[in-house]
This record gives C-alpha cells, structure tokens and sequence, in this order.
C-alpha cells in the first residue's frame, strides 16, 4: 500500500488531458442544459474528440454522476415530471 487515501487515488484516476477535459466539460454543461447523456455521447463533438475508450473513461468519471445526478434532483424538485402537473 501506498499510503494513498481512497480519495487520492480516486482523484488521480480521474485526471484527463486538456483536451479529454474540455470534451468532459461539454459533456457535463449539455447534460445541465438538459440534454440525455446518451445524447451528448453520440454528438459530432464528442465522436470527433474522444475514442470510444476514452468515451468510456469519460462516463466512469465520478464528477460525470455527480452531475447528473444533480440535473435528475433539479427536474424532480422542478415538479416537470408530476403527472397531475397540466403540461400544456
């Protein structure tokens, strides 16, 4: 053992290049917007950008589910997905 925390090693693992950075950024600012991750993992940007394993490595990120699950608390607290809600 290394003497590393589990943080630290988790943080290492998710460190990306500048230029694997600004895709995971774009990914994260569409997924806010509203966009579906599936979505946004097929848009020319990101294919342009990313292999498919590096895609990968992008979706295992821990800060990726942190902010999607930040987006899924704001439409439930948003009230969009009530049923009884008139969505006209």
């Amino acid at each position: 053992m290394t003497g590393q925390t589990f943080w630290n090693r988790l943080l290492e693992s998710s460190k990306l290049s500048p230029r694997k950075e600004k895709v995971f950024s774009y990914i994260v600012h569409r997924i806010r917007e509203g966009a579906h991750l599936r979505d946004v993992l097929q848009e020319d940007y990101v294919q342009r950008n990313c292999s498919q394993a590096e895609i990968e490595r992008l979706i295992d990120d821990p800060r990726l589910v942190i902010a999607c699950e930040e987006r899924l608390r704001e439409v439930f607290e948003s009230g969009e997905l009530d049923p009884r809600r008139n969505h006209h």
